[in-house]
């Protein structure tokens, strides 16, 4: 996979193309600010990924719809992605055709397909096969399908990720994006192959297979052990309970068993008069019970009334006695009418008092007061009397019942025992049946469980023998010694630190080592930015050289943003106008590339963003596009509209 073309259409539907060349080195050089980082996340964005990167500014406001073009041998595919509104999107829109497929007019462009469609047609042109990426026991990650999700991780390096020390393949800053290189770079470069695959996961469930097996031999031989005092616990019940066991010794367990299985014991009769009569007792003592609380509540009632008068008769009794005392001071002489004599002093009164009438009368009225009082009290402790007794008799009527109820409730039980006896000679027979099905003769499914477990292990030796025959680690260490010997003639002819030593690629870290005497330096230790972008450069370039040379399902294209920045100011806006540089080193970069993609005869695309601008011939040649002099990917009659 190639690309043929990329570009973006306007609001009002012009369409800005940058066409590309297959197989070869395309340059896209040009001043700071005019769009070319912008390149690799169109490109990007357009083969399927969900999260929108292109910047925001002059290209989103102006963009309506952007697109790549991409061919696979004698087939192209344009894959077209809305300008999104959000930070995510799903919208697309796929078409295929032959060597002759061109960017669509803008009336052509309609959504009819989302980024799985996108990955999907991708993965299958790519040839990409079926193989699931499992990971290790324990871990939380969820397996998942190589597809061209992961392949491209191996074709862009933007201008962030091409000078980091700390990261070499796109996206890795990502620790998940990170562990999925790791996990596929193994099928990529060819060390991992779905025979493979197929041959491991065979392998394990053989193995899962080979432990049910054991597991089930040690169950069943444990249940031998159990079974004989398990079998006489059972005939020894059956004994107990009257069922009738086979009376030739000779006789055998199964057989037993089953004559305790096939046992129906009698029937016994119930009484339904029993019935009748224990509810008709129940609901007699119910009734009674009820009438004994009636009885209780109405003494209780009675006892407050009673507690009440006497309270009250007694807090009279105190007023007659204070009023008592002071009719005794009145002398005597002292008659009715008599109001204007003193009763204390028998003196005459200035005003006459009849407060002496008053205390004689209210002393009349709380005397007969408190005799009706105790008129009343002696009824009520009669009734009380009286509810206590007609209590007592009821007492006795619910004993009575009681009796009756327990004489019944014998006779039921009595009855009830067979019930029981069924009822546990039906348990019984459960125990029976349950121990038939388990296998009363075992020796035999030991015997067999064993031949299958024989036949297992010679599955498993087959299957080791074919793992050991095509090792992946094997396949992987060497692929990665071959690409070392790429990575290591690259970075001598770019000059970097350490490339006197062998230069390596580290599987797990996913980094770049040189192996010094003294021990492995890595990239991270490594000084200056010219060496981190030399090795990013020699490390792709290493990989895509085995990529093409083994077929490996890989887009054959290699995007590259700003690979001379180390040798620039940050923020030069031109740097080819830049007379301080070190051009010669820029010159190695180009160089290179230049002869990686020659040797490998157009299996090869490498497009280049960047603002260098060598005066050789070939590099002219290598130009696709220049955008100076009021160039860029927007053209500014589009700013004018």
């Amino acid at each position: 996979m190639q690309l043929i073309s990329m570009g973006v259409y306007s609001r009002t539907g012009a369409r800005r193309d940058v066409v590309f060349t297959p197989g070869a080195l395309n340059i896209l050089t040009g001043k700071s600010k005019t769009g070319k980082s912008a390149i690799l996340d169109v490109v990007e964005f357009c083969l399927g990924r969900n999260t929108v990167t292109i910047p925001s500014g002059v290209i989103s406001d102006q963009a309506s719809w952007y697109y790549v073009l991409v061919s696979f041998d004698e087939h192209r595919v344009f894959i077209g992605r809305p300008n999104p509104e959000t930070a995510t999107t799903g919208h697309a829109m796929v078409r295929t055709g032959g060597s002759d497929l061109q960017p669509l007019e803008f009336v052509e462009l309609e959504v009819n397909a989302d980024t799985d469609v996108v990955r999907d047609t991708l993965t299958s042109r790519l040839g990409i096969e079926r193989y699931l990426v499992e990971p290790e026991p324990g871990s939380l990650r969820a397996s998942f399908e190589v597809s061209v999700r992961q392949a491209l991780f191996f074709s862009f390096q933007s201008q962030g990720e091409i000078a980091n020390r700390d990261v070499l393949f796109h996206r890795a800053t990502d620790s998940s994006i990170k562990t999925t290189i790791r996990d596929t770079l193994p099928y990529f470069l060819g060390a991992a192959t779905p025979k493979q695959f197929a041959v491991r996961r065979q392998l394990v469930n053989a193995r899962r297979v080979l432990q049910r097996l054991q597991n089930d031999i040690r169950a069943v031989e444990q249940d031998l052990d159990d079974q004989a005092p398990r079998i006489m616990r059972l005939l020894s019940t059956a004994a107990s309970l009257g069922v009738p066991l086979a009376a030739d010794s000779l006789a055998s367990v199964r057989s037993q068993l089953e004559a305790i299985a096939e046992f129906e014991p009698p029937v016994a009769d119930t009484d339904p008069e029993l019935a009748h009569q224990h509810g008709e007792h129940a609901r007699a003592i119910d009734a009674l019970t009820e009438r004994v609380r009636e009885v209780d509540a109405r003494a209780d009632t009675l006892r407050s009334l009673l507690h009440a008068r006497h309270r009250a008769a007694g807090e009279a009794g105190f007023q007659v006695d204070r009023l008592s005392a002071v009719d005794l001071m009145i002398p005597v002489g002292t008659g009715e009418g008599n109001l204007s004599t003193c009763p204390l002093c028998a003196q005459n009164l200035p005003e006459p008092d009849e407060s002496v009438e008053a205390i004689r009368a209210q002393l009349t009225r709380l005397r007969a007061n408190l005799a009706s009082s105790s008129e009343s009290d002696r009824v009520r402790e009669s009734a009380i009397e009286s509810l206590e007794a007609k209590k007592l008799q009821l007492r006795a009527e619910i004993r009575r019942e009681l009796v009756e109820l327990d004489t019944i409730r014998a006779q039921s039980e009595s009855i009830a025992d067979g019930a029981s006896l069924r009822e546990r000679i039906a348990q019984l027979k459960g125990r029976v049946l349950q121990e038939l099905e388990r296998g009363v003769d075992t020796h035999q499914d030991v015997a067999s469980l064993k031949e299958r477990e024989r036949a297992v292990r010679g599955q498993i030796a087959r299957l080791e023998e074919l793992e050991a025959a095509d090792s992946p680690r094997a396949a992987l260490q060497e692929a990665l010694d071959a690409i070392s010997g790429s990575m290591t003639r690259y970075a001598e002819q770019l000059g970097l630190e350490g490339s006197e030593h062998q230069i390596v690629l580290d599987p797990t870290e996913l980094s770049v080592a040189a192996i010094y005497p003294g021990g492995r330096r890595p990239l991270a230790r490594m000084g200056s930015a010219e060496n981190w972008v030399g090795y990013h450069l020699v490390a792709h370039l290493a990989l895509h050289e085995w990529f093409v040379n083994h077929g490996r399902p890989v887009p054959r294209f290699l995007m590259l943003d700003q690979p001379t920045q180390a040798f620039f100011p940050e923020e030069i806006v031109d740097a080819a106008e830049d007379e301080d540089a070190d051009w010669e080193a820029v010159r190695r970069q180009f160089v290179l590339l230049r002869d990686v993609v020659s040797n490998l005869n157009g299996g090869l695309q490498i497009i280049v963003c960047d603002h260098a601008n060598l005066s050789e011939q070939w590099f002219q040649d290598a130009i696709v596009d220049n955008w100076r002099n009021g160039i860029a990917f927007i053209p500014t009659g589009w700013l004018e509209d």
